[in-house]
């Protein structure tokens, strides 16, 4: 593929810091080093240089992400900037408990997607998976109220995201607090099955399955599913459901086994964390660094680097991987 047909069909993912203000213990920090936790806020001026050169290379679709993005110290003036690009998509990723109205008003109401990591509503579960404190958690439930407002309007596609976890937050009343809060509020809900940072996490994972039957038993009706994901039928299967009068998925991600190795280089997104470096893979440490030629405005060295990030996907760098931390 050539640059244009790879910054048309994949999103580019852009981690803006890797601070963030809660402590989930199950944190994949975005796949990046755990050790560059609360380090780093990505470099402004070279973000937009790369987003400038990006979008005339054909870039239609962006996701920014964290740690916790809304914490990023240059948050207005990069939203302003992002407004500028009219991109065709442009998501949001966040855990909730640092938006403000402020936020949500000025900019993420012009957003294609504002996706809200919950992993619960209850208080005592919500705080063991992430550390937070109530007050945290009480401005998060204020936020998806607010959020909520603009959802029933059908201004803003809001989505919930949780990770049932075995013994943790799998249970059936839990993951009807989900589904209801959705349809109350128009949300979209997506429930990923868990996927291990490290061995010892494995007792946490679920099946696929069995979230699936919990969601059919709580009242869903499972639609037909999506027949491509990013013009391909393997990688990533949107399992859709519908619950009273909402829509939502559940996602297998698939990191280490064979089907999701084999087509990742079709769809997965391109990934730069805050110190300019492309991460093609969560379950492999190799990285491609942006940070000097961007430095060097060297466009064409960028632009050959998102092509390479493409071809080592093909090689399968996570397959057979149990964890992203071997």
């Amino acid at each position: 593929m050539n640059i244009k047909e790879i910054l048309n069909k994949f999103p580019l993912r852009v981690a803006l810091t890797d601070y963030c203000n809660l402590h989930c213990f199950f944190c994949s920090n975005e796949g990046m080093d755990l050790s560059c936790k609360n380090l780093r806020h990505i470099d402004l001026e070279s973000l937009k240089y790369l987003l400038k050169l990006t979008k005339e290379n054909g870039l239609n679709n962006l996701s920014l992400t964290g740690g916790e993005p809304s914490l990023y110290s240059n948050i207005d003036e990069l939203l302003t900037f992002v407004k500028s690009l009219n991109l065709k998509q442009t998501f949001f990723h966040t855990n909730g408990t640092y938006l403000t109205k402020e936020l949500i008003d000025k900019h993420l109401k012009y957003f294609s997607k504002v996706a809200v990591s919950t992993h619960s509503l209850n208080f005592n579960i919500w705080s063991r998976l992430t550390g937070g404190n109530q007050e945290q958690f009480d401005r998060l439930m204020n936020n998806l109220g607010y959020l909520g407002e603009y959802s029933k309007a059908g201004k803003l596609l809001v989505e919930i995201k949780e990770v049932p976890m075995t013994g943790v937050n799998d249970s059936k009343e839990s993951i009807r607090e989900i589904l209801d809060l959705c349809a109350e509020n128009k949300f979209k809900f997506k429930f990923l099955n868990f996927e291990p940072i490290t061995k010892d996490q494995q007792k946490y994972q679920k099946d696929l399955k069995d979230i699936m039957e919990k969601i059919v038993s709580l009242g869903a009706e499972a639609l037909q599913p999506d027949e491509s994901f990013r013009g391909q039928k393997d990688y990533l299967p949107l399992n859709w459901f519908s619950y009273k009068g909402v829509k939502g998925v559940v996602i297998e991600i698939g990191c280490g086994q064979e089907y999701a190795c084999e087509t990742c280089a079709d769809s997965n997104e391109i990934f730069v964390d805050p110190g300019f470096q492309i991460k093609p893979c969560h379950a492999s440490d190799f990285s491609i660094p942006l940070k000097e030629f961007i430095a060097n405005k060297e466009d064409q060295k960028i632009l050959d680097a998102f092509i390479e990030s493409r071809e080592f996907l093909a090689t399968k760098p996570g397959l057979g991987a149990s964890n992203w931390l071997n």
